[in-house]
C-alpha cells in the first residue's frame, strides 16, 4: 500500500533527489575551487555564484522531474476514454437525449485533457511578466539563455 501511495506522491521524493543532486554539484565545484588554493568560505560563495539562483533551478528541476506521474497517466487515460466514448455515443445513436450525454462526455474529456496539460505546463507558460505571448519565446525550462542545463552551468569554465 505504501508503494502505491508513493506513486501518487512523487514530488517530495523528487524534491529530495534534486536537493541532493544540486548540493553534490555545488560541493564538487567548491572542492574544485579549494584545490586551486581558495578558502572554504570563498570557494563556497564562488560555487554558489557560478551555479546561479539555486532555489529557482531547484524549482525548475522538480517541475521537470514531476511531469508525468502515474496519476497524470491515469487522468489522461480517463479523460481520453470519456472523449472517445462521448464521440462514439454521438455518432452511433440518433436519439436526442443520448446525443446530449455524448456531448457532455466529450466536453468533460476534452476539458479534462486541457486541465491536465495546463497543470503540467505550470504558471510560467500562462503568466508572463514580459510582453512575450504565453512564454513561447523562452528557452525550455531548466535551460539558461545559452541552452545550458543546471549541470552544464556548474561544469563549464566561463
Amino acid at each position: 500500500m505504501k508503494n502505491l501511495q508513493d506513486l501518487f506522491r512523487r514530488k517530495p521524493t523528487i524534491e529530495s533527489e534534486v536537493d541532493e543532486e544540486l548540493t553534490f554539484h555545488i560541493d564538487m565545484q567548491t572542492r574544485d575551487y579549494e584545490s586551486q588554493g581558495k578558502s572554504r568560505a570563498q570557494s563556497r560563495a564562488m560555487a554558489e555564484a557560478r551555479f546561479g539562483n539555486v532555489s529557482r533551478i531547484k524549482k525548475e528541476c522538480v517541475r521537470i522531474g514531476s511531469g508525468k506521474t502515474v496519476l497524470i497517466w491515469i487522468l489522461d487515460a480517463v479523460f481520453m476514454m470519456s472523449l472517445v466514448m462521448g464521440l462514439l455515443l454521438r455518432l452511433s445513436v440518433s436519439e436526442m437525449h443520448v446525443h446530449r450525454v455524448g456531448d457532455v462526455m466529450m466536453m468533460i474529456g476534452g476539458l479534462g485533457i486541457l486541465l491536465v496539460y495546463a497543470k503540467q505546463c505550470g504558471t510560467n507558460v500562462f503568466s508572463s511578466s514580459s510582453n512575450k505571448p504565453l512564454g513561447l519565446n523562452t528557452p525550455p525550462v531548466g535551460f539558461d539563455e545559452r541552452g545550458r542545463t543546471p549541470f552544464d552551468r556548474v561544469r563549464s569554465d566561463d
